[in-house]
């Protein structure tokens, strides 16, 4: 097909569905009756009457564009129709102009705001030029794109190698052949297709070949709400189109409505909470848009010693993401603590955390070990795929086979010697042809930089040591001495426990083993990482131990118990660079220009759409694991003083009807919420809780029950310091060593706030020292970006020093760091903080608090002041409920144009 004419039909589609909707038609004739008859109210008639007349100019334009072709004409007059002729402000308050124009604006917001835009003033008009030069642009990419798949072709070719793409499309080539789909029809007799909710258009089409149109000869089992798998090419549209084409060709359909799995109580329960977020209606136009139906139960109550409700929902509340999805989890462990306590659940191994990414995984980890919790993580990339196992065997490997290149360049990239990427591109491509990276390392390394050639030689000294020991000793003997000679354990710990904790289990595996070659450890480890794959089984160790996986992992699985964890997770909703959908054809946008083209956005919409619907398919996958109980978990997050939901927590509150500041109000004690179908669900909103807190869990915790006095409220002593525009992020391992990247501004701030609480600045001896220590504990292994960091720190609190507030606060009468508080709230139930400074001055309190971003400009100043205000003005509020004294509290930026800034925000 030529692409460009694809691309325009399917704006021109998009453009006149909207123009033909019923609603937006019966709208446009309703005003033009009006403005026919003159039938306007006389006290809005001439403005009114002015703007439907504009209104249907352009709707002409509109109609004019598209009858001529003319898709650009179409799409600019649709843009002004919604900037100029869709205006609420003209005509009385229930004149049907009035109401008919609202309702043509709405429609817009829907089908056409999102890739055409017109709703907000600053959406940008569509551009001629930028469709001109993405029509030029086109057939550059199209020859790249047949360059690549030729280049690739020739690559498989070379390798006598075929991949699944070209199984299924030699497959379909094949069955084209009208004598070959002729014998294949006539070999088979029948043709069942099992899950065929996860086909997509190719497969469709073979199946057809196989079935050679003979009626009754097609079966197909599926269940559309469980298409979950369009991120490897399934379709959910090629199972409901073909179980429509059945049914029109009277072919039978039998809807199997009866669970044997989840229990009548929970089932009601999971039908309000899911048929709102579902949808419940058809939407021909949108066949990927699956319509949720209620299924009947096989039995009428619970085989368990549950209680009622059966759903519930976990919440853990904290300042910004990270802390409170720590919370979250914490609260989750207490909780199923008590459950096991109270006998509804027997076993651990009843209980599994479903998680939409396995990047979730590491909080709920570590609140479960914290609470005595036994649990396995039997989803997600694995044990054997983590970063810090990964380095470990590639070290080994690279022992073993030191021609290995890629193993070498893991060895070479991993923390424990920390090469720059620059590094190993040198090595590789520093002479006239590519070289063995073993080869490069045992020549010249003087074009390596400073850094790069002291790891290097570390390297070259590591392999003449150790590759002796290679098959001659355990093969656990000989990773514990890898990790004691590279100080591995202590990198670990700088980042996290746990991944020091999870060291200890690979080395535990290699002493089980009891291996000596290192060739049959690491078949030993493949044998233990395709087991531990293999969909729809769990490892040996995850009996009597709460199972972890994603939800896809879980598919086709039941549990007693299912937690949805960590439902507070916002997923990325980033725009790709380029798509290929079949509405569309190929669309992309242009990373150097403003604006995108109308194809681009359009398909941006599209794909938004589907995979909006994909993530409520998710979530219907995951609930309907439940045998006896669903937990929902999650949390919401602190910011700026107001409490906010994300991801499916958001839509469940939304379905349950509650804000999240009444939640925050009644934190600490169980209450319950009705969902449209009446049925409720009970709802925990934790207080923060501490390590260990959920052993001293103990008795049911329903609100009508003696035991509530448990759920007073427990208190953790947060870090007030947080900078906010990082609270989204998960914390990160700053293992990036390149020479010449700069240090990441986060850990920047940390040494200067650490020398500030200690006090220590340029000038003392004990500063130099301090600050190595902090950075090397938040993983700058590379001593040329440690050293960068340190000297931005040294800078900052030069720059300070210098300041006549250094005086003030040195010969202060007393001088209190990084004081933690907490106190009750009325709005969240209690705040927790740490300030960073407290002294006085002349018997009076002064509080500051220090921040070391980068501010270019005063109008990034008075940005950072909004930002920031609110928080130490909370500082303040603390110290006089709790000193009964009233402090000048100040904003003290390092860098603010390349100097220090003085900002008092109270007292």
């Amino acid at each position: 097909d030529d692409l460009e004419m694809k691309a325009k039909a399917a704006v021109h589609e998009a453009l006149n569905a909207f123009v033909e909707y019923e609603d937006v038609a019966s709208g446009i004739g309703t005003l033009k009756d009006l403005h026919g008859s003159g039938e306007l109210t006389a006290d809005a008639g001439a403005t009114l009457a002015g703007r439907i007349e504009h209104l249907l100019e352009l709707w002409e334009q509109v109609e004019a564009g598209l009858q001529k072709d003319d898709l650009f004409a179409a799409a600019a007059a649709l843009y002004l129709l919604r900037r100029e002729g869709l205006k609420r402000g003209a005509g009385t308050k229930n004149s049907v102009a009035k109401a008919v124009q609202a309702d043509l604006q709405l429609h817009y917001d829907e089908r056409l705001t999102p890739w055409l835009g017109g709703e907000k003033s600053t959406d940008p008009p569509p551009s001629a030029e930028l469709e001109e030069t993405w029509s030029a642009a086109l057939p550059q990419i199209r020859a790249l794109f047949q360059r690549v798949r030729d280049v690739y072709a020739q690559a498989l070719d070379r390798l006598h190698a075929l991949d699944f793409d070209d199984l299924e499309l030699g497959a379909l080539e094949l069955l084209r052949i009208p004598a070959v789909a002729e014998r294949w029809s006539g070999e088979i007799e029948a043709v069942l297709v099992d899950e065929f909710q996860d086909t997509n258009e190719r497969q469709r089409e073979i199946v057809d070949a196989l079935c050679g149109g003979v009626p009754g000869k097609l079966f197909i089992v599926g269940d559309a709400r469980q298409s979950i798998y369009r991120f490897r090419g399934a379709d959910v549209r090629v199972f409901r189109r073909v179980q429509r084409d059945l049914q029109a060709r009277r072919g039978e359909h039998f809807e199997l409505k009866r669970t044997f799995r989840t229990h009548d109580g929970l089932l009601q329960e999971m039908d309000g909470l899911l048929a709102p977020i579902l949808g419940e209606g058809e939407d021909p136009e949108r066949l990927y848009r699956v319509p949720y139906a209620a299924l009947n139960a096989d039995r009428d109550k619970p085989d368990l010693a549950v209680t009622p409700p059966f759903t519930e929902v976990i919440i853990g509340t904290g300042e910004g993401a990270g802390k409170a999805r720590l919370q979250g989890a914490r609260a989750l462990a207490r909780r199923l603590v008590e459950l096991k306590e109270l006998g509804e659940i027997s076993a651990y191994d009843d209980v599994a955390l479903l998680f939409r990414a396995s990047t979730g995984f590491g909080e709920y980890e570590e609140a479960l070990e914290d609470a005595g919790i036994p649990f396995v993580t039997v989803a997600g990339s694995g044990f054997y795929d983590r970063p810090e196992i990964r380095d470990v065997l590639n070290i080994l490997r690279a022992l073993s086979e030191p021609s290995n290149d890629a193993a070498l360049a893991g060895l070479l990239r991993s923390p424990a010697f920390g090469i720059s990427d620059s590094g190993i591109f040198l090595l590789r491509l520093n002479s006239d042809v590519p070289q063995p990276l073993l080869t490069a390392l045992e020549g010249d390394l003087d074009y390596l930089g400073d850094a790069d050639q002291e790891s290097a030689v570390r390297v070259q000294d590591f392999l003449t040591e150790f590759r002796p020991f290679v098959d001659r000793m355990p093969v656990a003997e000989l990773l514990k001495k890898i990790v004691d000679a590279t100080d591995y354990r202590a990198i670990l710990a700088a980042s996290h426990i746990r991944l020091w904790r999870n060291l200890d289990k690979l080395l535990q595996d290699a002493h089980t083993s009891g291996l000596v070659r290192v060739r049959g450890f690491f078949e030993y480890l493949r044998t233990l990482r395709e087991v531990g794959a293999r969909e729809g089984e769990a490892p040996v160790e995850a009996l009597g131990a709460v199972r972890l996986m994603t939800i896809h992992k879980a598919k086709g699985l039941e549990f007693e118990v299912v937690v949805l964890a960590d439902t507070s997770r916002k997923l990325l909703g980033r725009a790709e660079l380029a798509y290929l959908l079949p509405e569309t054809g190929p669309a992309f946008r242009f990373d150097r220009l403003e604006g995108s083209p109308l194809i681009y956005n359009l398909a941006r919409f599209i794909d938004q759409q589907q995979s909006q619907e994909e993530e409520n398919r998710i979530l219907y996958v995951a609930a309907t694991r439940a045998r006896e109980r669903l937990i929902l978990n999650g949390h919401l997050s602190l910011r700026w003083g107001k409490l906010t939901a994300e991801g499916w927590m958001k839509a469940f509150l939304e379905v349950l009807d509650l804000d999240t500041e009444s939640l925050g109000q009644g934190a600490g004690g169980w209450t319950r919420a009705s969902m449209p179908n009446g049925r409720e669900v009970g709802i925990w909103v934790a207080d923060n809780i501490k390590p260990g807190d959920a052993e001293l869990a103990a008795q049911a915790a329903w609100p009508e029950s003696e035991a509530l006095d448990l759920y007073d409220p427990l208190v953790e002593v947060s870090d007030g310091r947080i900078d906010d525009e990082k609270a989204g992020e998960p914390e990160r391992d700053w293992r990036a060593t390149g020479k010449r990247l700069h240090p990441p501004a986060v850990v920047v701030g940390a040494l200067v706030h650490d020398a500030i609480r200690s006090w220590v600045f340029p000038g003392d001896a004990a500063l130099k020292p301090l600050l190595e220590v902090t950075a090397l504990s938040h993983g700058l292994i590379d001593p040329g970006q440690r050293g960068r960091a340190i000297r931005e720190a040294e800078k900052l609190l030069e720059r300070f020093q210098e300041h006549d507030v250094y005086l003030v606060i040195n010969t202060a009468s007393e001088r209190l760091h990084e004081i933690p508080y907490t106190r009750p709230h009325p709005t969240w139930g209690s705040d927790s903080g740490r300030i960073d400074l407290l002294y006085r001055v002349n018997d009076a309190w002064r509080l500051m608090d220090f921040k070391t971003d980068e501010i270019r400009d005063d109008d990034a100043l008075a940005k950072a002041l909004e930002e920031h205000r609110p928080q130490v003005k909370r500082y303040a509020e603390a110290v006089q409920q709790l000193l009964g004294e009233t402090p000048q509290a100040a904003l003290c930026f390092l860098d603010a144009l390349g100097e220090v800034k003085l900002e008092v925000v109270a007292g």
